[in-house]
């Protein structure tokens, strides 16, 4: 493997893992960006915002699935790199062995 792809699969393999990182610290601090449901004194009202409270929630955790989305395909992207480096180098050793 050529030192400069190298650096590709590493940088590769440190982004997924800092995604993966990020997600999880989202995820934990979610409770925390919902604010406390209050009483209006009007049950219609009351109930509009416990849906639109249950909404953010709901956005919240998906954009912590975004998140490790985007690491799982970075980390696939750099396994199917390093797979097809280990299959051209196969390749190439076995072209240039009849040379010699």
């Amino acid at each position: 493997m050529s030192a400069g792809f190298e650096v590709v699969l590493d940088d590769l393999k440190s982004m997924a893992k800092t995604f993966s990182d990020e997600a999880t610290t989202y995820e934990a601090r979610v409770p925390g960006f919902l604010p406390a449901a209050v009483d209006s004194g009007d049950g219609t009202l009351n109930e509009a915002m416990k849906g639109v409270l249950e909404l953010l929630e709901i956005l919240n955790h998906q954009v912590v699935r975004t998140i490790q989305t985007h690491s799982d395909k970075l980390a696939y992207a750099r396994d199917s790199y390093e797979r097809h480096d280990i299959d051209n180098r196969k390749l190439f050793d076995d072209l240039t062995q009849n040379l010699d």
